[in-house]
């Protein structure tokens, strides 16, 4: 069975996001509900503020090419 790369976070309340890597997308969805595509500019402003998404995601493409954008 192939898992897709996650990342839950839970806050106050028993609220709980979580996130996938699904090809090239990144998807959201908050306590249970349904699946939504990230855009450009919900991705920018996790990697403005330096969220836990984004350090997330900043990891996952390390640990995919861990030669960084220099590989050919």
């Amino acid at each position: 069975m192939h898992y897709l790369p996650t990342l839950r976070l839970f806050f106050d309340g028993g609220v709980s996001n979580d996130y996938r890597l699904n090809g090239h997308r990144v998807e959201f969805r908050t306590n249970e509900g349904p699946w939504r595509i990230l855009d450009d500019s919900d991705l920018a402003i996790h990697f403005r503020f330096d969220t836990e998404v984004a350090r997330w995601l900043r990891r996952y493409s390390l640990e995919a090419n861990p030669y960084g954008s220099n590989a050919r």
